[in-house]
């Protein structure tokens, strides 16, 4: 009788495989072979699950949106303090630990290759949009006991753009942008955007 495959178990340990070329050789070394080769598999394997790079690449970003909502999610609410919980939450899109740098180094190679591929660019759109409405009840929450300003919306992207736009610099030149200045730069960016009604 042939044996069961566990093909949940099966794609867990591939996709495992998978972050380990990632963290390893980055993402020019990212082939259904290298990925076949560390799950101990055949190729063929690997293309039952994954039928080529471009799927290989949209899981990685998948498991990397993952990995940080669950970080996220593990945190402990802070009711009490909603700008240090909206801090603590937009922290986790910067790369300032070796997880965060190399989820930056996918998340940045994912967003390049967007430009020309649409199916990936809807996926990127979904979880982006997610990720926007995240920081949006946060940055509500944090806002001044005062009537929501209306420019919420732009308050919000003015984040997103911090967030991304620091990743990206500090994925390209970690040196000139260490995690301290990181840190800094956030601060500075959550206070220009929590200052009630006032025109950014």
């Amino acid at each position: 009788m042939p044996r069961q495959v566990d093909h949940v178990q099966r794609r867990s340990e591939i996709s495992a495989a998978l972050w380990q070329v990632v963290s390893e050789s980055g993402l020019e070394g990212l082939t259904l072979r290298s990925v076949a080769a560390t799950a101990g598999c055949t190729t063929g394997m690997v293309t039952h699950y994954f039928r080529d790079k471009k799927a290989l690449l949209a899981h990685a970003r998948s498991v990397m949106h993952r990995r940080m909502a669950d970080r996220i999610d593990a945190m402990p609410l802070r009711h009490s303090d909603p700008r240090a919980h909206l801090y603590a939450v937009a922290e986790q899109a910067l790369p300032l630990d070796e997880e965060r740098h190399l989820e930056a180094v996918v998340w940045s190679s994912f967003l390049l290759t967007t430009r020309t591929d649409q199916e990936l660019l809807r996926e990127h759109s979904v979880s982006h949009a997610s990720w926007v409405r995240r920081l949006t009840t946060l940055v509500r929450a944090a806002l001044p006991g005062e009537p929501e300003p209306g420019n919420l919306e732009e308050r919000v992207r003015a984040l997103v753009v911090c967030l991304d736009g620091l990743a990206l610099n500090a994925v390209t030149d970690p040196d000139a942008y260490p995690p301290d200045l990181q840190r800094r730069v956030l601060e500075r960016q959550l206070d220009l955007i929590l200052e009630g009604n006032r025109t950014l």
